[in-house]
């Protein structure tokens, strides 16, 4: 798969389930880009129309659309919860965590205002890989 790995050491996380990476910050915008696949999924299991969650975009490599907001927050956030959890875009199942190439394979880096980070189990090798082999599509 990867010929390199590089992922943050030491680190800690347990999701909180704040919802905290659902929508905007004070100090950053939240955007939740899809793939294709992805807006079929969730146009299949909600019975949505695809542009009633997604607007169309270019420019952001395999991602072709991006979530839809009210209020500055997902619009499948309901409540606190993910009304779509088990159906969840990639970049959503990455998080806290975003992924780039490098020359030698890929890395791993932090998004630094997830207060999950710091807390729980200490994440191994294996948990990184994992979450490479998900984000494969995105880094081919």
């Amino acid at each position: 798969m990867w010929m390199n790995i590089e992922s943050p050491k030491d680190v800690h996380f347990e999701c909180q389930r704040c919802a905290r990476c659902c929508g905007d910050a004070p100090h950053r915008s939240r955007v939740i880009y899809l793939l294709e696949r992805e807006v079929q999924e969730i146009s299949r299991t909600t019975g949505l129309n695809p542009l009633e969650f997604a607007s169309p975009i270019s420019g952001i490599g395999k991602f072709k659309y991006k979530m839809k907001k009210r209020g500055g927050v997902c619009v499948f956030l309901k409540n606190g919860a993910c009304t779509i959890y088990e159906h969840r875009p990639l970049v959503c199942r990455l998080y806290p965590f975003f992924v780039r190439k490098t020359r030698a394979g890929i890395a791993f880096e932090i998004h630094d205002d997830c207060p999950g980070i710091g807390l729980g189990r200490k994440l191994q090798e294996i948990d990184f890989k994992k979450l490479a082999e998900a984000a494969k599509e995105i880094l081919s």
